[in-house]
């Protein structure tokens, strides 16, 4: 696909780096590409290929209004909304004994200086659901968040939060049923729900996942049989279960790196910078991190010949763009490199003043 065919809604892969995103302009030989924790990001057009066609500016891909089936991850055009009655019988993935529900997060980007997340409701089971989300107050009562009904297989968006203010515990009640046939009854669901906002500002916190074209937050209100297990095993038997699954790699001592003189070392890990990130958004974390490197950078200018690494990670590349559009417009006087595959992996960027 030719670079001159990339316009705004496009969904697209870095050539040569890690990422992609959803293109939201274009001008001249330079594509701006917001990824997926909502920072826009410009690239040359000869270093991008569309992966996706986009019919309009971006949006988010995964919201739904009323019941959206799950089938419908497969393929990212929009069909038609089902009646609720309208779910056919043979629309069925599950065993019946086992169900599942989750509460869904995705990253919402930001309104202002507030990061925001979409608030989704899962219905990973063949049986319609009544849902009651509720939070007490210090009365000792009830207060109504949301309610409703979702049909089998389906998902549903219900709101849109400040990520800042989730440090929250819900009291979540499911029953369970089905219209269509005979079922075993199941025990009405009662769960609460401990949210805790920190978790949506760290690295990797959203994850790739079975309902959502965008990484989520996924917690579990009905667990599956797997769950149910994982929850009454102790740390040393998850690890050694996850790691014959093949989700856990075996981890091994890091070797300590020699320290050259020669060389300077900074880590714009956020964790490096900050003891507590809690109330902080992407955009402010990003800030701090560019903030340490220009601060470097100015200590050291006249410093010719000094050697600088910046450790940055490798991550989703955010951090790393955002150091190398300053070496290429602010810092252009100076040589950049990727640092010691060796020492660094592909998280690190040598600097020679």
């Amino acid at each position: 696909m030719k670079n001159t065919d990339i316009r705004p809604g496009d969904k697209v892969r870095f050539l040569n780096d890690v990422g992609g995103g959803l293109v939201t302009r274009v001008e001249e030989k330079i594509v701006y590409v917001e990824d997926e924790i909502g920072f826009e990001v410009p690239m040359p057009a000869n270093e991008i290929v569309v992966i996706e066609r986009g019919e309009a500016a971006p949006q988010t891909s995964s919201s739904s209004k009323g019941g959206q089936p799950l089938e419908q991850l497969s393929a990212p055009q929009e069909e038609p909304e089902m009646e609720e009655d309208d779910v056919a019988e043979t629309d069925e993935r599950h065993d019946d004994s086992n169900p599942r529900f989750y509460m869904a997060f995705l990253d919402g980007g930001h309104k202002g200086d507030k990061q925001m997340v979409d608030f989704h409701l899962v219905n990973d089971s063949n049986f319609y659901c009544l849902f009651l989300i509720v939070e007490m107050g210090e009365d000792g009562l009830a207060r109504e968040l949301y309610n409703g009904r979702i049909q089998p297989n389906t998902k549903e968006s219900l709101d849109q939060l400040d990520a800042s203010k989730l440090d929250v515990s819900w009291h979540v009640q499911v029953v369970l049923y089905r219209k269509d046939k005979p079922f075993a009854l199941f025990d009405p669901v009662n769960e609460v729900m401990k949210i805790k906002a920190h978790k949506f500002f760290k690295d990797h916190a959203f994850k790739n996942n079975d309902f959502f074209y965008d990484r989520a937050v996924l917690l579990p209100v009905i667990k599956n049989e797997l769950e149910r297990q994982m929850e009454n095993l102790t740390k040393q038997e998850t690890r050694k279960i996850l790691r014959e699954k093949g989700e856990l790699k075996s981890s091994t001592p890091k070797t300590a790196k020699k320290s050259n003189p020669d060389i300077i070392e900074v880590d714009l890990h956020i964790h490096e910078l900050l003891d507590d990130t809690r109330g902080l958004s992407n955009a402010d974390m990003l800030k701090l991190q560019t903030d340490r490197f220009k601060e470097v950078m100015e200590e050291n200018q006249k410093k010719k010949g000094q050697k600088i690494v910046f450790i940055h990670g490798l991550g989703n590349g955010t951090l790393k763009h955002e150091v190398r559009r300053l070496l290429n417009t602010r810092y252009k006087a100076h040589n950049f490199q990727d640092a010691s595959f060796r020492e660094y992996g592909y998280g690190a960027t040598m600097v020679i003043i």
